[in-house]
């Protein structure tokens, strides 16, 4: 097959696969006892979708634990989640597009 479509009825035919984007996020908590980063992890949108959902049970699933990109390893008590702000960091790195099969 060519990889030129010239006209509408040879598009119709081709197959495409969408490839879903990419992100590197990373989880920020942030509260009285200062900033707490994260380890940044690469996720396909249909990820980063959900860890947004989850992120929305936040305040009201207790305590959260996180690992940090300087190697450390926090753990919240429910109390002090109650007092923090999640911010959820986001950078593209790879576009959607779709790719002919």
């Amino acid at each position: 097959m060519s990889d030129n479509i010239d006209n509408v009825e040879d598009a119709e035919s081709v197959d495409f696969i969408k490839v879903p984007e990419w992100y590197e996020i990373q989880l920020i908590i942030i509260n009285e006892f200062g900033e707490f980063r994260g380890i940044k992890a690469q996720v396909e949108s249909g990820d980063y979708d959900k860890i947004v959902k989850l992120s929305k049970n936040f305040y009201s699933s207790g305590g959260f634990e996180l690992s940090c990109e300087d190697g450390s390893y926090v753990i919240l008590p429910p109390d002090l989640v109650q007092k923090s702000i999640l911010k959820i960091d986001r950078k593209l790195i790879k576009e959607e597009k779709n790719v002919q099969e």
